[in-house]
């Protein structure tokens, strides 16, 4: 019964543009109601009023940091400058899981850790994304902080260059979770792998008529337990688009009805193809989610590697990473 639910409400993995039938948003729109009804009803059977009221309460603080979490393996070709565009742009600090890398990426968090806050730990094992995931969320219920979770091929990126903690505090208290969308960019052509920054060597990205993906910033005290990799929580309160218009459930990119995200304030910067010998070494790292049904292979990339749109947009930040590097180069030598 579910498998033909699935074919008959969900479209094919290559379909990422909408039909814009106004009967199919409509079902969209309920399905995604149901959707809400029931997680609703989960939360309160699982935490019970109490809970949820005590949670509610803690969650009223609007003075909060923004943390980034990333489960991360053999990322150290780019993990600097994730770091660095991230420290620009103004994140307060990083919960980095570490799954078995062998490569350079803990001297690099070193590095940084001396100017910035990160929480780093070794997380051996397959298929630990969820669990990571998990963790962070128990040992940071008691903070102050909005919790970004996004891989090191993710980019937070402002629109129109806006300031994200003032982003932040235009939510209203009882906002839990804000689902930020993918801007999905491409090889821009690269075969094999460029010498520089991401954010110089690929400018081409999806149009706007292209449905992609969310990932999620959460209040931890708010959450109730991690769920699709990082793309949405299980969570108490208000789910919100980046825009602040309300969601009752995450809004699958396939689910009929399905449209094109909000994009008027923040954006994640999804480079997930980059080149292809980059993409090789994706497939080959395997699923940090199920590393037994690992979804990467060429046939994705195809689906993925989108280059219609020219934007510099990102570059922004250069000048600021700039002047974060020195900085540290000049601290570390005094």
């Amino acid at each position: 019964m579910k498998k033909i639910l699935k074919n008959v409400l969900f479209k094919k993995q290559d379909d990422r543009y909408s039909d814009n039938s106004q009967i199919k948003k409509i079902v969209n729109k309920f399905l995604s109601f149901c959707m809400g009804i029931i997680l609703v009803t989960q939360n309160y059977l699982t935490w019970r009023p109490g809970k949820i009221y005590q949670a509610k309460n803690m969650a009223k603080n609007k003075n909060r940091k923004l943390y980034i979490l990333a489960i991360m393996k053999n990322e150290d070709r780019y993990l600097d400058e994730w770091l660095y565009y991230h420290r620009a742009i103004g994140v307060d600090g990083f919960i980095i899981y570490d799954n078995e890398s062998i490569d350079s990426s803990k001297s690099i968090i070193e590095k940084h850790s001396k100017f910035v806050d990160i929480d780093y730990t070794y997380f051996p094992g397959k298929s630990k994304q969820t669990a990571a995931y998990q963790d962070a969320i128990e040992r940071y219920r008691e903070k102050n902080v909005w919790i970004l979770t996004i891989d090191i091929d993710e980019f937070l990126r402002p629109v129109n260059k806006i300031d994200v903690k003032k982003w932040l505090l235009s939510f209203a208290p009882n906002v839990s979770q804000i689902l930020i969308p993918w801007t999905i960019y491409g090889s821009s052509g690269h075969e094999k792998r460029p010498v520089g920054l991401v954010i110089n060597n690929y400018l081409y990205h999806s149009g706007p008529d292209f449905i992609t993906e969310y990932k999620s910033i959460v209040k931890p005290e708010l959450v109730r337990t991690a769920f699709m990799g990082g793309h949405f929580y299980k969570s108490i309160g208000k789910i919100v688009n980046e825009s602040g218009k309300k969601l009752w459930y995450y809004p699958y990119v396939l689910l009929l009805g399905s449209r094109p995200s909000s994009k008027k304030f923040m954006v994640i910067n999804h480079y997930y193809c980059k080149s292809m010998q980059d993409f090789n070494d994706k497939i080959s790292r395997g699923d940090a989610f199920n590393y037994e049904n690992n979804l990467r292979d060429f046939t994705e990339f195809k689906i993925q590697d989108r280059n219609e749109v020219l934007d510099h947009e990102a570059q922004f930040y250069l000048q600021e990473i700039c002047r974060l590097k020195q900085l540290d180069e000049y601290n570390s030598k005094s």
